[in-house]
């Protein structure tokens, strides 16, 4: 059964922790300035490039950069982030950039603008089934450039939730059961997922199976 729900960046369901920062962006955790570290993940963008590194000296936070060529248009410092080379936690449209994080037992999407770093809000996913945890093997993060599609589960659950990257709403989250996600795409609106060996395909725009 598909269900809608409202998680825009600024509606009820939406947990903003900081303020928006102009100019070049950075977001800094309460007295610590802490330095980046080594790259963890990198991803072509329209434009430039996204950098994801760790945090040096062995820090839990990662680093999420807007590079331009060879200069380093700006650079945020955000919880732990939850994907890899080859498992992407980052989606994006032609205004906002987003990125899967975990902390405290939580899944959450931070939502940045591409063109300064302004931090627009945060959003935990899941937030029922918490304490979460990022599934050992597939897809973290799907994206069609239109929609963020956010995989989250556990042994004996899991979730797809879809979210506008222009305006930050939640088009609907879907219940998928307790097998693990091996797999999943986007391709011509629908979104390919494999589940104990079957495909699942399913409607990018609304969440309904398609047969």
């Amino acid at each position: 059964m598909t269900q809608r729900t409202h998680l825009g960046w600024l509606g009820p369901m939406i947990v903003v922790i900081g303020a928006a920062v102009a100019g070049a962006g950075v977001w800094y955790m309460v007295h610590a300035r802490p330095k980046p570290g080594a790259v963890i993940d990198e991803m072509t963008i329209t434009g430039g490039n996204v950098v994801v590194r760790a945090e040096a000296s062995g820090g839990d936070r990662s680093f999420l950069e807007l590079h331009v060529g060879d200069a380093v248009k700006w650079q945020a410092l955000i919880p732990h982030y939850a994907g890899s080379r080859g498992r992407s936690g980052i989606a994006w449209s032609d205004r906002t950039v987003t990125v899967r994080v975990e902390r405290h037992g939580r899944a959450e999407v931070f939502a940045f603008a591409i063109h300064n770093a302004a931090k627009l809000g945060s959003l935990r996913l899941a937030p029922e089934h918490e304490p979460t945890a990022t599934e050992p093997q597939g897809p973290i993060t799907l994206t069609d450039h239109e929609r963020s599609y956010e995989l989250v589960g556990g042994p004996t659950w899991h979730q797809l939730i879809a979210i506008d990257l222009k305006t930050g709403d939640g088009l609907w989250k879907r219940e998928l059961g307790p097998g693990p996600i091996a797999s999943g795409h986007v391709d011509g609106g629908i979104i390919y997922l494999e589940q104990t060996g079957v495909t699942r395909r399913i409607a990018a725009s609304s969440g309904h199976d398609v047969n």
